[in-house]
C-alpha cells in the first residue's frame, strides 16, 4: 500500500489565509484518517507559517511545504523558519523547495534568476550549510531533528539535481511512464555523487477531481487544469507527457480569451493521464500504478475550487484506501 499525503492549498480559498484554525482542522482530519503527511503549497500564502500552525495543532502527521518558493525568502530566513517549525513539530517537517513560475513571480515584482535551476542548487546547498552550523552568515541554531530538503521537479534535469544534493524530490502530474523516467534521473544523479539512491525520497503529487458523475468530474478537471496550460513550466510538463497538440491548442485559446475552447482542448485521455478523475473507487484503482513506477508517497492534490468541507470529504473518501 502506497502511503498518502494530502495537500491543503489556499489558492481558490483565500479565506484559509485568514482562518488558520480551518487549516489545522483539515490537517487533523488527515491525521485521523491515516494520511502520512499534509503538504502546504505557496501561492498568496506563507507555507512555512501554515506548517507552524499545523505543527502546534497535530501530534504525529508529517508536515511539508510543496513547495516553498526560493525567491520569497533569503536562505537564512528560510532556515530560521524551518528550524522553528521543526522544533514545534518535534521532527515532522519536510522542507520542499522550488523556483515557482516566472509569470507569477514577475507579477509580484520578483525577477527570477536567468538560470533558476542553478539558483535552486545554490540555495539548497546554502541551507544545508546553515543547518549543519557551517555557514558564516547570521547564526541559526542547528535543528534538534534533521530537516529533510526535497526539491520540486518537473524536468529530468531538476530531478537529477535532487538526486545529487537533496534528501528527496517532489514530482508532479505525469503518467507512470514519465514518472519512471524522472525516478531514473533522480537515482542517476545520486549515484553520480557517490550517494545511495535509496536514501533519496520519491514523493509524487497528482491532481484529484472527485465526483460520482464522471462527466461532472471531467468538467471540474477542465476548469482547473486549463490554468496550467498558461503557465510555461506546467504546459511543458503536459507536452512532455505526450499531449503537445492539446497543450498548444489550449494555450492559444486561453490567449484569445476563449475559455470554452481552452477547456475543450483538454481531452478525456489527457485528463485521465494527468489526474485522478471520477468516483473515488476509480481514482484509488490507479494509485498502485504510481507505486510500481517508483513513488514512495503519493500527494493527493484536490482541485482548488473545493470548499473546506469538500476537502474533508475527500480526505475521508481516500481514507478508505489507507
Amino acid at each position: 500500500m502506497l502511503p498518502l499525503a494530502f495537500e491543503i492549498t489556499s489558492a481558490g480559498q483565500p479565506h484559509l489565509i485568514k482562518a488558520p484554525g480551518e487549516v489545522v482542522r483539515i490537517a487533523r482530519q488527515a491525521e485521523d484518517a491515516g494520511f502520512s503527511a499534509v503538504m502546504l503549497p505557496e501561492g498568496g500564502n506563507d507555507s512555512l507559517l501554515a506548517c507552524y500552525a499545523i505543527a502546534l495543532g497535530t501530534s504525529k502527521i508529517r508536515i511539508g511545504t510543496s513547495i516553498a518558493i526560493i525567491y520569497n525568502r533569503q536562505p537564512t530566513l528560510c532556515a530560521s523558519a524551518a528550524v522553528t517549525v521543526q522544533e514545534a513539530s518535534r521532527g515532522r517537517l519536510i522542507l520542499g523547495l522550488g523556483v515557482g513560475h516566472r509569470p507569477v513571480l514577475e507579477a509580484m515584482g520578483i525577477t527570477p534568476a536567468a538560470n533558476s535551476r542553478e539558483k535552486l542548487r545554490e540555495y539548497t546547498l546554502a541551507l544545508k550549510q546553515i543547518f549543519a552550523g557551517q555557514s558564516a552568515a547570521m547564526r541559526v541554531p542547528p535543528p534538534t531533528w534533521p530537516i529533510p530538503v526535497q526539491l520540486g521537479a518537473l524536468t529530468t534535469e531538476t530531478a537529477r539535481l535532487a538526486g545529487e544534493i537533496a534528501d528527496g524530490v517532489q514530482l508532479f502530474m505525469c503518467t507512470p511512464e514519465r514518472l519512471r523516467k524522472l525516478v531514473k534521473a533522480v537515482r542517476e544523479g545520486a549515484r553520480s555523487r557517490g550517494r545511495n539512491p535509496d536514501e533519496v525520497a520519491i514523493a509524487f503529487g497528482m491532481p484529484v477531481f472527485i465526483h460520482d458523475d464522471l462527466q461532472q468530474a471531467y468538467a471540474r478537471a477542465r476548469r482547473f487544469l486549463k490554468l496550467y496550460t498558461m503557465l510555461p513550466f506546467h504546459r511543458r510538463q503536459i507536452i512532455r507527457n505526450g499531449f503537445g497538440a492539446e497543450a498548444e491548442a489550449a494555450r492559444a485559446a486561453g490567449e484569445r480569451g476563449d475559455k470554452a475552447a481552452q477547456e475543450a482542448a483538454l481531452t478525456d485521455q489527457l485528463l485521465d493521464s494527468l489526474a485522478f478523475v471520477g468516483p473515488v473507487s476509480r481514482c484509488i484503482e490507479r494509485i498502485e500504478q504510481y507505486r510500481d513506477a517508483g513513488a514512495q508517497i503519493l500527494n493527493i492534490v484536490p482541485g482548488t475550487n473545493e470548499t473546506s468541507d469538500e476537502l474533508c470529504q475527500t480526505i475521508r473518501a481516500f481514507g478508505r484506501y489507507l
